[in-house]
């Protein structure tokens, strides 16, 4: 298999791969940044941790880089509109603007009603070709009643049934 037919048989591999979209966030006071991601895991439950991919050219980065604490928020089929705005279409401080943030443990920036909203100390960072591997343990979580994931698949976004 050429490189390139690899990468594009990769790229629509991962359209298959459906996942809850995130907003991942750090920083404090005024210097919050956040950004729309669907490359999160879970690495283990002793301890809670889990693992985020950011681009090392996402606006996030530095600020999630110096910090070393992030909060995962995961989305629910309500945030629909917070997806557009931190994917570009807002820069820095604005895109915090929408969605009732809250200052979370050190000024952290938290979506209160996220599906949950898990809050991580950076323990180990990994970079792989244009990504940094955050690893993160979770300090603590927030969790909401209704279980209705915003999920991305195939390059768009769809409801999960229950």
């Amino acid at each position: 298999m050429t490189e390139e037919a690899l990468s594009n048989g990769f790229r629509q591999a991962m359209r298959r791969l459906a996942t809850t979209v995130a907003l991942i966030t750090s920083g404090r006071d005024e210097n919050w940044a956040g950004m729309a991601a669907t490359a999160v895991v879970s690495v283990c439950a002793e301890p809670p941790t889990i693992l985020v991919a950011v681009n090392r050219s996402a606006s996030l980065y530095p600020t999630l880089h110096a910090e070393k604490r992030f909060c995962v928020n995961l989305l629910s089929e309500r945030h629909k509109e917070l997806v557009g705005i931190f994917s570009g279409q807002k820069k820095g401080f604005a895109r915090f603007e929408t969605g009732g943030w809250e200052a979370g443990p050190g000024g952290l920036p938290v979506l209160p009603d996220a599906l949950s909203a898990l809050i991580c100390n950076t323990v180990s960072t990994v970079d792989v070709g244009t990504h940094t591997l955050f690893i993160g343990q979770v300090e603590s979580i927030i969790n909401h009643m209704d279980i209705d994931p915003l999920i991305w698949v195939d390059g768009g976004m769809a409801s999960a049934a229950r």
